[in-house]
């Protein structure tokens, strides 16, 4: 600090003069306390600052006992300099330290206050504990009934069924369980994180130190004294959330506990049961349950089971089912357009077989709504298909009224009566033994529509060949499950009796799904011959008149695999499937599943396919024929925008869904770069060029546009390329990026098509009455434009006619050969009734003999005389 000092003072001036003044100006504290300078300096001080000293060599001779003296006070007041720079650095310090002090309370203070308000409104925003605590209680007064018939001494018979829908609601009950944990955690982890931000606030060592300056001193007291007293409240309402979601949480985690054990426990019963399927397992003692139980008792207790089995599936999936619900009305508003819809190529008969869908609407609509969605709900419940089934059932036997004839409407309706009655059977999950009976009775049924079919020969009556397969399947495994039931496998001949009926059953529902699907994309394509505003201008002749064949196959596919879900062998094959494609690899530093990448593959073609599903949302430019409806089809153009978006965000889900890590993107955008920079570079020419004209919208789809001198129509704006109709016939595929960088003339956004024609009328002919003529010519024709005006004006002396240019436009493009050729027809009529000629060329020909001999010689090839 002195040597610092020193050297400033040194570097300010080496006189006394010059450190006073520095002192004075620059330290009021040293200027304002005089007594601190001792009594000789201080008069020393003086007399060299007095004004009656003219210069500093009278003050100070050059003998060398007064420059010793001068260097003895030099050092003295360098020193009385130090200490009072000290004192002043120490009092500055001090207020610099509390305004930094005091600003960062302030700071703290808000912060404070924020988080108070933000605790306030987590322990107001909490979930409903109440209705939490009633779940869990409801829960385990529930797994008393659940476990009936599995952990008891119900019977030596144990049912697989039983297990299996047990197993279903536990899983049910848990995954609801989990989603309240999940929901309870992510409460409990906000609130402790905003106490821990409170807490961290409190223990800033800024908040217990008061201000110097008495005013701040007092105004932060009373801020203090306002958040403690806030605090209070909140503090209390915290302990007793804590406490709360502490009770709550352990209830939860111990309930996901209890339930996974019984899932584990389920699981090993039903793998020992199904181990022993090919042995007998009806009792021999007459005293055991099995037969003693009654019927209704059994019934009573499925019901329970069954009942909740449905609830908490509906309750977890209602956004599926609400889907459905919305899917169902818009296919019913579709099928109901196309009835009310006149049109001279639908049959009026009800009964053709081509127009059914338009019969019953609403039953057609449930039909193919349940046929297909049925699919996209995972492992429900057998009561949720069978009630989804037979719904269906009843809208076709519906559908069918007046179509089949007797014997095949009787037979569909007996078939449904004992699948019905098969999945009732299925659903009784305590074994007795009437259910064996009935299980006896049910199949045989199924056997005697077999045998009947055969020897009376009735199929040939049938329409729909193909459910003569789904009858002998239902006549061999019903004939199995009677075998089976003979033999004491009780629960494989359950399976084999309820997959007969409902291999029918299902197959003739989705027999009938595909086609009526079929009939009401063969009426719309006959209806909608172009797209039209009320049905948002699909394109229905691009969609075709059948369902695509791999629409099929899915449909087989759903088949076999809700058949498959009836044996205990299919969903073991399933779950080690399943396992297999979950199992996480590790490629270097990359972990990954079959199911994550099946995943990102599934998620890419269906955004592809949406992309491609857009395209048939756009009417066909070849059926605009008006401005009118030119604007509505105008979103056209867009498609591009939107299917470009949509592929992104597949790509961007697909990455997050599968677990491939984000930043793999860019490894990709490297590879793609060195592409793009090899040879790439036409191909993002043109994408890009398609952006921009998407962007621009210098051209739409439906314009008439003219490319290299040709016309033709714009029909499609692609990612790669764009699609124009030209008028010779052709459809020409021409890059996005030729159309950037050629002259591209679009009619259709100009003033109209421009058509110029010259008349000449003779010189003899009246002019201004030929103009008239011709005016009014034009101005009666409504195919041409009032605006801009149209121009009939005298042009050029020519050889031998006056030449009269006709300009003016058209309001459609295809017109101008027509309008053109009905003006030259209506002027020359004009001309001839008002005795306007119009010549043709003339040649005056003069022969000159150098003998003077004139000699006319033959004519050959004259235009004229």
């Amino acid at each position: 600090m002195r040597k610092k000092i020193s050297k400033t003072a040194l570097f300010s001036g080496k006189s006394l003069t010059s450190i006073f003044v520095f002192l004075i100006y620059s330290f009021p504290a040293f200027s304002q306390n005089p007594d601190s300078i001792p009594a000789n300096d201080s008069l020393k001080i003086q007399e060299l600052s007095s004004e009656n000293q003219p210069s500093f060599t009278r003050i100070f001779p050059s003998d060398s006992s007064l420059v010793n003296l001068q260097k003895t006070q030099e050092i003295d007041l360098m020193k009385i300099m130090e200490v009072e720079l000290n004192k002043a650095y120490t009092k500055n310090l001090e207020k610099y330290q509390s305004r930094k002090n005091y600003l960062t309370q302030n700071l703290l203070i808000a912060d404070f206050r924020n988080e108070i308000n933000t605790l306030k409104r987590i322990l107001a925003n909490h979930p409903d504990f109440d209705l939490i605590s009633d779940e869990l209680l409801e829960i385990q007064n529930l797994l008393p009934k659940i476990l009936i018939g599995i952990n008891d001494n119900f019977s030596t018979v144990k049912s697989e069924r039983n297990l299996a829908v047990s197993s279903a609601i536990l899983r049910e009950i848990t995954q609801k369980t989990e989603a309240r944990k999940e929901e309870v955690d992510s409460y409990a982890k906000e609130m402790r994180l905003s106490h821990y931000r409170i807490d961290s606030i409190s223990a800033q060592p800024e908040l217990f130190k008061l201000p110097l300056d008495t005013l701040e001193a007092v105004q932060y007291t009373k801020d203090v004294t306002e958040i403690s007293i806030q605090t209070r409240p909140v503090e209390d309402s915290l302990l007793s959330r804590k406490k709360q979601v502490d009770e709550i949480q352990t209830s939860l985690n111990e309930l996901i506990y209890q339930l996974n054990s019984l899932i584990d426990g389920i699981e090993i019963s039903r793998s020992d049961l199904n181990s022993k399927i090919f042995e007998s397992e009806v009792p021999s003692d007459p005293q055991d349950r099995y037969y003693t139980q009654s019927l209704k008792e059994s019934i009573e207790a499925s019901i329970i089971k069954e009942k909740y089995a449905l609830r908490y599936y509906v309750n977890i999936y209602q956004g599926r089912v609400l889907f459905t619900v919305v899917i169902f009305f818009i296919v019913w508003l579709f099928i109901n357009r196309l009835k009310n819809k006149p049109s001279e190529s639908l049959s009026h008969d009800p009964i053709d077989e081509n127009n059914l869908i338009l019969k019953s609407p609403i039953q057609s609509a449930l039909v193919i709504t349940l046929g297909i969605f049925q699919f996209f709900f995972i492992n429900p419940p057998f009561i949720f298909y069978w009630t989804v089934w037979l719904i269906s059932s009843i809208a076709l036997s519906l559908i069918f009224k007046g179509y089949l004839k007797a014997f095949w409407r009787f037979f569909w309706v007996c078939t449904v009566i004992f699948f019905l009655l098969a999945g009732l059977a299925n659903m009784i999950l305590l074994p007795t033994i009437q259910e064996h009976y009935l299980m006896y009775g049910i199949a045989s049924i199924g056997v005697i529509f077999l045998i009947y079919m055969v020897f009376n020969k009735k199929s040939e009556d049938l329409k729909e060949k193909r459910i003569m397969y789904f009858i002998w399947l239902l006549g061999i495994l019903e004939f199995i499950s009677m075998v089976l039931n003979f033999m004491g496998r009780f629960n494989l001949a359950k399976s084999f009796m309820v997959s007969g009926y409902m291999g029918i059953v299902l197959g003739i529902l989705l027999l009938w799904t595909v086609r009526l699907i079929n009939q009401g994309l063969n009426i719309a394509n006959k209806v909608y011959a172009t797209p039209e505003k009320d049905m948002f201008f699909i394109n229905f002749d691009k969609i075709g008149t059948r369902a695509p064949g791999i629409f099929y196959f899915f449909l087989i596919l759903g088949w076999a695999l809700l058949i498959g879900k009836n044996f205990y062998a299919f969903t073991q094959i399933s779950q080690n499937i399943n396992e297999f494609l979950t199992e996480e690899r590790v490629i270097g530093s990359y972990a990954f599943s079959i199911n994550g990448v099946f995943v990102f593959l599934v998620i890419l073609f269906i955004s592809v396919l949406i992309s491609r599903l857009l395209s048939l949302f756009s009417a066909d430019p070849d059926s605009i024929n008006s401005d009118d409806q030119r604007k509505r089809i105008s979103f056209g153009s867009w498609l591009l925008l939107v299917q470009i978006f949509v592929i992104c965000l597949g790509l961007f889900l697909a990455f997050a869904a599968s677990g491939i890590p984000l930043d793999k993107i860019t490894i990709i955008l490297g590879a793609l770069s060195v592409g793009i920079g090899l040879g790439l570079q036409g191909l993002v020419n043109n994408l890009v060029s398609g952006l921009i004209l998407a962007f621009e919208n210098t051209v739409k789809v439906g314009d008439l546009i003219e490319i290299d001198g040709k016309p033709g129509t714009m029909k499609s704006i692609g990612f790669r390329s764009s699609v124009v109709n030209m008028f010779e016939g052709s459809m020409v595929v021409i890059p996005n990026g030729d159309l950037i960088s050629k002259q591209l003339i679009n009619w259709t956004t100009g003033k109209g098509r421009k058509l110029s024609l010259i008349v000449g009328i003779s010189y003899e002919s009246d002019l201004q009455k030929a103009v008239a003529l011709v005016k009014g010519i034009v101005s009666e024709d409504t195919r041409i434009r009032n605006f801009p005006v149209p121009r009939v004006v005298p042009v050029e002396f020519s050889d031998s006619s006056i030449e009269i240019e006709v300009v003016f436009w058209l309001n459609n493009y295809f017109d101008y050969p027509f309008v053109k050729g009905d003006l030259v027809s209506k002027i020359n009529e004009l001309f001839k009734l008002n005795g306007i000629k119009i010549p043709f060329p003339q040649r005056d020909l003069h022969l000159i003999s150098p003998q003077g001999n004139l000699e006319i010689p033959k004519k050959k090839d004259q235009e004229g005389t």
